[in-house]
C-alpha cells in the first residue's frame, strides 16, 4: 500500500473493532464471531452510549489490542522502518 492510499472503515468494521475492544478474554473473542452469541459483533449498536471505567493504561492496552487484532484478522501487515512486523502473536494478548 502506498502512503497516499486511504483505508476506509465501514460500519461493520467499526462494530468489529468495538467488539474486539470489549472482549478481553479468549472466550469472549470467540463469541465476537458467533452469530448465536449475544456478543456477536453485527449486533453492536454503535449509537448507544458506552461507559468506560478503566484506568487510562488499561484503556490504551485494550484499544491497541483490538486494533492489532482487527488488522491481523483482515490480512493487514505493519511496517516499521522498512521492516515488516508480524501480527500473528496478537491472539496471545487476549487474557484467558
Amino acid at each position: 500500500m502506498r502512503l497516499d492510499d486511504t483505508i476506509e472503515f465501514s460500519e461493520t468494521d467499526l462494530k468489529e473493532v468495538f467488539s474486539l475492544f470489549t472482549s478481553s478474554t479468549a472466550h469472549e473473542l470467540q463469541q465476537v464471531d458467533d452469530p448465536a452469541s449475544e456478543h456477536y459483533f453485527e449486533r453492536v449498536d454503535l449509537m448507544k452510549e458506552y461507559e468506560l471505567s478503566y484506568e487510562k493504561r488499561e484503556f490504551a492496552v485494550d484499544a491497541l489490542r483490538a486494533v492489532f487484532a482487527f488488522l491481523q484478522r483482515h490480512g493487514y501487515r505493519l511496517e516499521k522502518n522498512g521492516e515488516i512486523l508480524s501480527l500473528d502473536g496478537i491472539s496471545k494478548e487476549f487474557i484467558e
